[in-house]
């Protein structure tokens, strides 16, 4: 599909107005045209880190009466005789219209039990040996917040030289790298042959790790399922039930902390967390983890009510994905949407072994779009 031109360009009441060849409508400011002026003097070449500073510009800066395409580039000559040229793929790349910023919006696709005929999934060697296979696989993790690589090799440290792919590892309290056996003298309930619910781990440190690797290399045990539920699409669901439950849960803070003999790490924050436009960020769920509340007393039953609703959702059957992990599969998730658990196991029937590690969720966008910028 051909990129669209400049149709035409105007000072439409002091605005710097372009109609497109396809229809669209772009209104600019001109002290926002100012700003991001890409000439060597107000962008550095080789950083594009801006050298301008925003404060050195008139505040009442106004457009020029007439504006000029050549060559499909946007020239502004601004009243003190600064030059500034837009080229029109920049232009409609950085539209802040409302329709150009709700095209540009990633729109998770939310998901359920159902999803288990259709899961995303990808072979080992494809996400390894080709940067198309390991794009195919990040968009898949963007997409639905979760993707499963099947015929890993089961081998030590394999979890992190497929994490290394993308990025350096993320270290926590649990080490570089961890391994989710049942254990004597455990310091988390993982570490157990328990049923874990679902839940985003680590949700007491400021920044709870963004990408988790759950690598199976061994399975013979009875039970022991894999859980995920699409924490965006139960906190949809809370707003259509209970819209006061979903707004108390994104303004109230709570407190989570973590403690065992060597750490002991909290801190506090909304359920569910939203950029200004409603669109979901994260959600930052752990029961367990949940610290004795320290919130104003006339906002604790509040916050009960609407965290029980919220949970009835999380653990709605139709919303939980069961997954019995092989040998061999490496179960990738975004830890601030997909909450994951697990169900109860016989430690005795057989072993469960997984290694696990973190990347920031930041690494897995940033090397997502290095690849969509080299591969076109």
């Amino acid at each position: 599909m051909s990129k669209p031109n400049i149709q035409s360009v105007l000072n439409v009441e002091g605005l710097c107005q372009i109609v497109w060849t396809n229809g669209h409508l772009s209104d600019f400011q001109p002290l926002w045209l100012r700003d991001n002026c890409p000439c060597p003097i107000c962008l550095h070449s080789d950083t594009r880190e801006r050298i301008l500073d925003i404060m050195d510009v008139d505040f009442t800066i106004e457009l020029p009466t007439e504006l000029y395409v050549t060559n499909d580039q946007l020239k502004i000559t601004w009243q003190d005789g600064h030059e500034s040229n837009f080229t029109a793929q920049w232009l409609m790349k950085n539209c802040y219209s409302d329709r150009a910023r709700a095209e540009r919006r990633p729109t998770p696709k939310l998901w359920g039990q159902e999803i288990i005929n259709s899961l995303p999934e990808i072979e080992y060697a494809d996400v390894m040996n080709s940067d198309e296979g390991l794009l195919n696989w990040l968009d898949k993790i963007v997409d639905y917040g979760f993707a499963l690589i099947r015929n890993t090799p089961t081998v030590e440290g394999e979890v992190v030289r497929v994490a290394e792919r993308v990025s350096y590892l993320r270290e926590t309290n649990f080490g570089r790298d961890f391994d989710v056996i049942s254990k004597i003298n455990p310091n988390n309930v993982a570490y157990t042959a328990l049923t874990l619910q679902s839940h985003t781990d680590l949700p007491n440190w400021e920044l709870p790790p963004g990408t988790q690797f759950l690598h199976c290399l061994e399975f013979e045990a009875d039970g022991g399922e894999s859980t995920l539920v699409d924490g965006f699409k139960a906190a949809r669901s809370l707003q259509k039930l209970s819209p006061s439950a979903y707004d108390f849960l994104k303004t109230q803070e709570i407190p989570f902390r973590f403690h065992d003999p060597d750490w002991d790490i909290r801190w506090s924050a909304p359920t569910i967390n939203c950029d200004t436009d409603d669109n979901l960020r994260e959600i930052r769920y752990h029961a367990a983890l949940t610290a004795p509340l320290d919130i104003p007393a006339d906002r604790v039953m509040p916050f009960y009510k609407a965290y029980r609703e919220l949970t009835e959702v999380i653990r709605a059957p139709e919303n939980i994905l069961k997954i019995k992990l092989a040998k061999g599969d490496l179960l990738v998730f975004n830890n601030r949407r997909a909450l994951h658990g697990r169900m109860s196991f016989d430690p005795n029937s057989g072993p469960r072994h997984l290694q696990g590690c973190y990347v920031d969720n930041d690494a897995i966008l940033s090397k997502r779009r290095i690849l969509q910028q080299k591969l076109g």
